[in-house]
């Protein structure tokens, strides 16, 4: 009979068997439950399960839907985790579901509401064009370059930065546990959208002050939020273009996943002008947080959202050494990286 060496006994550890025509089926319709949870999303129906276990009848009731349609769809998500039928035809809610709720602290609804919106799907079915040619999705499908998209799309627009703010949240938070930015004077949030990054650095670091940029539509809902956190004082808004220039001035130039949305040349050209703006600032520093692709085949939410980088904005998840390169050819020396109890990690460089 034969025996498994070391390493083929620790590969089945890792990935224990599985009967090949279910994983496969499990992959073919993963779009179901996926279409599933989004109509959940949308109808709001973990907040009215915020007090316990409700019949389906009065689901559907208050959200005008078909009883027996919304049963089977939240039969599914039961099915997978999300909701649990506790009686029959009675749901509540599990701790997955727990995070669609829109008034909990880690709430995830907003970017479940962007990556499971049906304009996601439209954008998907191409990804054949992206894959022969290298090319962004959006850009074969609508005609227009994401961010320009989203610009001319209200409800997109609004789905996509509700659902970065959530992305910051999930973010931000580890990140600040694992790095300290109190030793920056001043830190430039480099395409900080709505501002829920810097300004909850700025609220663990009383000292330190703040610039938020980005562009011209998108700046005015980072003052609201500045303004919300009463950080007028110590925080302030610039609108530009980060492929041209950054404000000068800070000692931080900071980038929550920026870097990721572009190909190799435009993220260079974006380290640049943050070099650029640290000449006056020996001791100044790159920070990025970002996803880093670890190798072979390590589960890791970075593989997915990589696929995502090519629908949209045509960048990409990097490794480790791709980014240690791409610093280089910016003109900067990659430090260290910090892995945080997120899927984020904290990468730093500094002038080269």
């Amino acid at each position: 009979m034969a025996t498994l060496t070391i390493s083929e006994k620790k590969e089945s550890i890792q990935h224990p068997q599985q009967d090949p025509l279910q994983q496969l089926m499990q992959i073919a319709t993963a779009y179901v439950p996926n279409a599933a949870l989004w109509v959940a999303a949308e109808l709001n129906v973990a907040d009215l399960l915020a007090n316990g276990a409700r019949p389906v009848a009065e689901l559907a009731n208050h959200t005008n839907t078909n009883e027996d349609a919304l049963y089977r769809s939240l039969r599914l998500l039961a099915m997978v985790g999300i909701f649990v039928e506790n009686q029959p035809r009675h749901f509540a809610l599990t701790p997955a579901a727990e995070l669609l709720r829109s008034d909990h602290p880690q709430s995830m609804r907003d970017m479940v509401i962007w990556i499971g919106d049906p304009f996601h799907y439209k954008i998907a079915a191409d990804l054949m064009h992206s894959v022969k040619t290298g090319q962004p999705t959006v850009e074969h499908v609508t005609g227009k370059p994401a961010f320009e998209y989203f610009s001319s799309d209200a409800v997109e627009f609004d789905r996509f930065h509700r659902a970065m703010t959530t992305m910051s949240a999930m973010a931000i938070y580890p990140a600040i546990e694992a790095y300290d930015f109190s030793q920056y004077h001043t830190i430039v949030d480099v395409g900080g959208g709505h501002g829920f990054a810097l300004c909850t650095i700025l609220q663990d670091c009383a000292d330190t002050h703040g610039v938020l940029f980005d562009m011209h539509d998108i700046i005015a809902g980072g003052e609201q939020r500045i303004k919300e956190n009463n950080l007028d004082r110590r925080c302030k808004t610039a609108a530009g273009d980060f492929f041209q220039s950054v404000p000068e001035g800070g000692d931080l130039y900071f980038m929550k996943h920026i870097i990721h949305d572009w190909e190799d040349s435009k993220a260079i050209t974006i380290l640049q002008n943050c070099r650029k703006a640290l000449q006056s600032k020996p001791n100044g520093k790159v920070v990025l947080l970002e996803f880093v692709v670890p190798a072979g085949n390590e589960p890791h939410l970075s593989k997915l959202i990589d696929i995502e980088m090519l629908f949209f904005p045509g960048g990409k998840e990097r490794s480790e050494q791709e980014f240690r390169e791409l610093f280089a050819k910016a003109s900067l020396r990659m430090t260290r990286i910090l892995p945080t109890k997120s899927s984020f990690c904290v990468i730093e460089a500094e002038v080269a």
